[in-house]
């Protein structure tokens, strides 16, 4: 069977998009918490705090997705891993492009991207290697 046929698009893309809610929701908590305490402005969009957000939270959601993920695959983890990451970069451009209009965005964003792709090969290599322990010899 062809890596194309092995691969769980449908799985992908639900990790992709629950991984891109997970960060929406990051933010607007921290949105929540500086409103409620009384600096708004530290925690608005493309703030330093949203930078910040966004880069280490694109790591970890889809760090955590592909783990989640690697559960309900039996190969090819670490393409898994990094296409779940590729889909939530389509996705978030996607929703940008549809904002904005034009698919530009800030530098801590494209690094937040990259980040995704990382964060979601590290999850699959996590899940591969924990797979191979737990395989009987």
């Amino acid at each position: 069977m062809s890596v194309l046929r092995r691969i769980r698009w449908g799985k992908v893309l639900a990790a992709a998009l629950l991984a891109e809610a997970a960060i929406l929701v990051v933010f607007f908590l921290l949105l929540g918490a500086a409103f409620l305490a009384g600096v708004p402005e530290m925690a608005a969009p493309m703030s330093t705090l949203d930078n910040i957000d966004a880069i280490v939270s694109s790591f970890v959601m889809m760090y955590l997705m592909t783990l989640w993920l690697g559960k309900r695959i039996d190969s090819d983890f670490v393409l898994h891993g990094a296409l779940v990451g590729l889909t939530a970069v389509f996705l978030f451009t996607l929703l940008w492009t549809i904002g904005f209009g034009s698919p530009a965005q800030p530098l801590a964003y494209v690094a937040a991207h990259c980040l995704k792709v990382v964060g979601g090969i590290v999850g699959g290599v996590v899940v591969k290697q924990r797979k191979q322990r737990l395989r009987p010899a």
